[in-house]
């Protein structure tokens, strides 16, 4: 049995995460806890984390969001 380390509710879902660096989300039809995912592997890398978006372009994680405002960065 994998044990909880974090859970997060919403008023219809129950998500949490396991000690295992698993993401379950609890059914409650069934009474049980769905995996959903797996945590990044050793380099740091989510498993697809590579594959295009809608737009095509590769998504991109440490890129800081674009400045607002309209003012031009030198």
């Amino acid at each position: 049995m994998v044990k909880l380390v974090q859970i997060c509710a919403s008023q219809n879902d129950l998500f949490g995460l396991g000690d295992d660096g698993v993401v379950y989300q609890y059914n409650f039809k069934t009474h049980q806890w769905l995996e959903l995912g797996h945590a990044p592997d050793e380099q740091g890398a989510s498993p697809g984390g590579d594959k295009p978006t809608a737009s095509g372009q590769p998504r991109s994680r440490s890129a800081a969001p674009p400045a607002r405002g309209g003012a031009a960065q030198p």
